[in-house]
């Protein structure tokens, strides 16, 4: 198996479980249910949503790139670790004490500008799916690769982890006349059953980063205690 395919296993977990956010495909289809200018005003947010995302996930392949320690486990990869389970087993248990809440925004009376403003601070704000994304890029910028396969990886993980924001849309545009038919069923599932789903994917992938935290630093404190005789 080579480095970049290995890779690109590693970070697909953690994609697929960014994909898993009910919240990012209601609120495009919420913008596709204006009645003025959709394809646009849609396109427009998820291009608005994308640019962020990937700017956040961008800087922790760069302090994965910083802390790396020649491919090995370091602390700083660990504690980011067990930072991110924490944060995600923490994130499936709210998931599930709450029911899936139906969207509220009125996308139709926003003008051009407020729709751009809306995907920024909503791909700054959704946590659910930036969290995976960024165990991802940390991997990323940690691995022993060419930079070349760490773009690889990143624009897979990147299309994978944003997919539930621009599949709608391209749905829309290659066939608008079908695109309710299409989605409605989706959509529907996840207002019911939206709050389940994160909170399976969310707790796996908390307890798998845990366990790869307190494994990675188990391993560095042996390292640290076998070798202290001989730093005196």
């Amino acid at each position: 198996m080579t480095d970049l395919l290995q890779l690109l296993l590693n970070v697909l977990p953690f994609a697929l479980a960014s994909m898993v956010s009910p919240l990012a495909i209601i609120t495009v289809m919420a913008v596709l249910s204006t009645s003025t200018r959709r394809a646009f005003r849609a396109v427009l947010f998820a291009t608005a949503y994308i640019t962020v995302f990937a700017a956040i996930s961008l800087l922790l392949v760069a302090f994965g790139s910083l802390a790396a320690a020649a491919g090995k486990p370091s602390a700083v990869s660990a504690s980011v670790d067990l930072v991110l389970g924490v944060i995600l087993v923490y994130a499936g248990a709210r998931s599930l004490r709450r029911p899936s809440a139906s969207h509220s925004l009125d996308p139709a009376a926003m003008g051009t500008g407020a729709i751009a403003a809306m995907g920024v601070a909503f791909s700054a704000s959704n946590l659910s799916s930036l969290l995976p994304a960024l165990a991802a890029s940390k991997d990323i910028g940690i691995a022993v690769v060419p930079p070349v396969d760490k773009a690889i990886a990143f624009i897979f993980m990147l299309v994978i982890a944003v997919s539930w924001v621009w599949v709608p849309v391209a749905l829309y545009l290659a066939a608008p006349d079908h695109f309710d038919q299409y989605l409605n069923p989706l959509i529907r599932f996840l207002q019911k059953h939206g709050g389940q789903l994160m909170a399976a994917v969310f707790f796996v992938i908390g307890v798998y980063l845990l366990i790869r935290a307190v494994s990675d630093l188990a391993r560095l404190y042996s390292v640290a205690v076998l070798f202290s005789p001989f730093v005196h």
